[in-house]
């Protein structure tokens, strides 16, 4: 037991737990960075005005993805100095911002791509032809999206394991059948 004066020293402890979400981390932090640079260069390049856009829908979706990954980076920056409850709702609210804009990408540009390839300019409609040629970018927005989505709803998992203590236990002899 420590004096008064002396400080409690947290030691990291390397087991299992701290590796995946070391690895989580780095991931959603990579994948976050990857997503900013892909969403602020379509931004960037076709402007503020909504004609210059595929749809109203594809201009705004983007739009939530600046700010989703914005928050994302501020959450994993912070992450070391706030607590685990913080980090569960987070991630909740981070999945559902990454698989609402994954889902409607897919939905708006779904003629992009047929099988494993990219369609002809001249097989989509006229208002998307533009983005005909960036259809592995756009596609790649997605897939970026849905990663994302998929490492917060683990890590929202994760630490809903952690935080409620939930873990294997033994069944007490007799509980199921008599001895």
């Amino acid at each position: 037991m420590p004096e008064k004066n002396e400080e409690l020293v947290r030691r990291p402890v390397l087991n299992l737990r701290t590796i995946l979400y070391a690895i989580a981390f780095v991931l959603i932090f990579s994948l976050t960075c990857v997503e900013l640079g892909l969403v602020s260069e379509q931004l960037h390049k076709y402007g503020d005005d909504y004609s210059n856009y595929g749809s109203k829908q594809y201009k705004h979706i983007l739009g939530l993805l600046l700010f989703s990954v914005i928050v994302s980076l501020l959450v994993m920056l912070s992450h070391p100095f706030v607590g685990v409850p913080f980090i569960t709702v987070c991630s909740l609210i981070l999945a559902v911002f990454f698989g609402t804009a994954a889902g409607v990408i897919w939905q708006n540009t779904g003629l992009f791509w047929k099988g494993t390839g990219c369609r002809p300019a001249e097989s989509i409609p006229e208002n998307w032809r533009p983005f005909a040629r960036e259809c592995g970018r756009v596609v790649t927005i997605q897939a970026v999206a849905w990663s994302l989505f998929g490492l917060y709803i683990l890590l929202f998992v994760g630490t809903l394991i952690h935080k409620l203590k939930i873990r294997a236990r033994p069944t007490p002899e007799g509980f199921y059948y008599n001895v």
